[in-house]
């Protein structure tokens, strides 16, 4: 497809429609959500339009011996502009100054279709020093990537686990020809590969075409009670602990409550009960489709540095009603250092309304960019809710950008009880939802922050107590900003809307389109009123030449690029997309 193209492959709104697109995340990124050591932060572009650009990698550390042929843990990069074939002659990659070792692959990410995915194996990097971050190069025909994304060699053991070929009693670590054949047992501190590690080692599942149905300790298939991992410093037992999935297999872990996985898939603990445990977490390049009442992957309470990435996560068999009925998200939780990126979540469902795409229930920081997020059938797109029993009362610090979000049966965007400072949310793409484009239920919201987005069929149950914009709480003064977005709703729907509404004096909005509804735009101190002229709405959301959207918005700092990661103009166009650009 055209490298542009972004364009859907069906059109009708409330269907499951397709996206192609092409963004990043350190590439696009307006910041990080905290000073940790292992959240993405603002990039450096690079050095022209046409070089290729590196987003974000699937591990920030790892050892460079041991494991295959003792060359090393396997590394996944993510972006675009890679090309569509010479891995190892034009495609190359670096670390610092050295080459990596070997190549695995090139192609389509596990998650988005417009993410470009690179598989190493490090190798020894010229005996580079523990400890110390090196730059991630990508070269393509000559012409370097911009280098802000890092990795960092640590020590570390590799334990490759198989399903249908390993044994417990002969696996060996570092050493692919004998592997462990269970990942955690029930017993947790006897049987498989967990009683063994330690900080900074990895677990490597293979995909053999059997799926995963294995359950270990209270009913996950992994759960982190008894240890955790570190930062990497660069020194023998320290660094997160990984698991991950073998280059070009599909690890997949289908867990059912029939099977006995009624926990869910990946879980930290709950971090107030056991203080330090479950922290400094990896789970990278998996498919997980369960049952089980915490969902797929579950940071729990305080599970902080947690780093999930490029993994395919569904609930789509999860009960939707009686005692077993799921509350969580394909990704639930909270924590410090809390890294989300390039996900496919999709086919959500468990108890009504209380299954979403991602879900926070707690105070931490949060770097959530780059995910898809489809088909969520019981609750939002994306939900903040902390309800005082998960560790804290509030929860703030959440990047969330250049994510696409669509067909959810709540609201796209939901900010509610316990929403605090330092919400940020920008460049993302969000279409058919049932209710609310953004929904605000809080009476802790301070700075927030909403700009450059394109918010699409909102509201499509018709429901008047539901708009594109809905507050269902009393907003504190000086809330929220609401600055140069699209909202072109379902037709005739309310634009600002819920039981409680919104003032001037909560929220300053400022060079918004509106289109096809109904209602006071009023409190848009410069509202365009007018179509946004898409190249073809519902399918492709670029901007025709002439639209009154081009070239109509603020300068804003926390927007630099558009959604696909384009500069914008100046002044910038409002919403994700701009006209489309070669």
């Amino acid at each position: 497809m055209p490298r542009l193209a972004f364009r859907l492959h069906r059109l009708a709104l409330g269907s499951g429609l397709g996206l192609v697109l092409l963004t990043g995340l350190a590439c696009g990124g307006g910041g990080s959500a905290s000073a940790s050591s292992d959240s993405p932060g603002p990039s450096t572009p690079a050095p022209d339009p046409g070089a290729p650009l590196v987003c974000y990698a699937d591990l920030a550390s790892g050892p460079t011996s041991g494991g295959e042929h003792g060359k090393g843990t396997f590394l996944s990069i993510f972006g675009k502009r890679f090309g569509t074939g010479g891995l190892g002659s034009r495609v190359r990659v670096y670390l610092g100054d050295s080459e990596i070792d070997n190549y695995r692959y090139l192609g389509p990410s596990k998650g988005r279709p417009d993410i470009q995915q690179i598989t190493v194996q490090v190798g020894a990097l010229g005996g580079a020093a523990q400890g110390h971050a090196l730059p991630v190069k990508v070269m393509v025909d000559g012409v370097a990537s911009n280098t802000d994304v890092t990795f960092t060699p640590n020590p570390g053991h590799i334990y490759f686990v198989d399903n249908v070929h390993g044994d417990d009693a002969t696996g060996a670590p570092d050493d692919p020809s004998h592997p462990y054949r269970h990942v955690q047992t029930p017993a947790l501190y006897t049987g498989g590969v967990w009683p063994l590690l330690h900080p900074g080692d990895i677990l490597v599942l293979r995909g053999t075409g059997t799926p995963w149905t294995d359950v270990g300790f209270e009913g996950y298939f992994l759960r982190f009670r008894d240890k955790s991992g570190s930062a990497p410093m660069g020194a023998e037992g320290t660094g997160p602990i990984a698991v991950m999935g073998y280059p070009g297999e599909d690890a997949y872990i289908r867990g059912t409550l029939a099977g006995g996985m009624t926990g869910g898939g990946i879980s930290a603990i709950n971090g107030e009960t056991y203080p330090g445990l479950g922290q400094w977490a990896v789970v990278a390049d998996l498919r997980l489709d369960v049952e089980g009442y915490d969902g797929p992957i579950s940071q729990e309470i305080h599970g902080d540095h947690w780093r999930v990435v490029n993994n395919d996560l569904a609930a789509s068999t999860a009960p939707t009603s009686g005692p077993d009925a799921p509350r969580m998200g394909g990704i639930t939780g909270n924590g410090e250092g809390s890294v989300w990126l390039g996900n496919h979540i999709h086919d959500i469902q468990g108890s009504e309304g209380e299954a979403h795409g991602l879900y926070i229930d707690g105070d931490g920081s949060y770097e959530i960019a780059y995910n898809l997020i489809e088909r969520i059938r019981s609750g939002n797109g994306f939900q903040i809710y902390v309800n005082g029993t998960n560790g804290s009362l509030t929860a703030g610090h959440v990047n969330l950008h250049h994510n696409l979000i669509h067909d959810v049966s709540k609201h796209g965007i939901n900010l509610a009880d316990g929403a605090r400072e330092g919400i940020r949310i920008w460049d993302n793409l969000v279409y058919n939802a049932t209710y609310a484009a953004v929904r605000f239920n809080t009476l802790d919201l301070t700075g927030a922050q909403i700009a450059g987005n394109t918010f699409y069929a909102t509201d499509l149950s018709g429901a008047s107590n539901y708009g594109a914009l809905t507050n269902t709480w009393t907003l504190p003064s000086g809330a929220l900003s609401v600055k140069n977005n699209l909202f072109v709703v379902a037709s005739g729907t309310p634009y600002i809307s819920g039981t409680v509404g919104i003032t001037a004096a909560q929220a300053a909005l400022d060079h918004n389109l509106w289109f096809n509804g109904s209602g006071d735009t009023s409190l848009d101190a410069h509202p365009v009123l007018s179509d946004p002229a898409f190249v073809a709405p519902g399918s492709d959301f670029h901007l025709r030449s002439g639209s009154p959207a081009l070239g109509a918005g603020l300068e804003q700092a926390l927007v630099p690029t558009d959604y696909e990661l384009l500069p914008r103009t100046h002044p910038p166009d409002l919403g994700a997309l701009g006209v489309a650009r070669p």
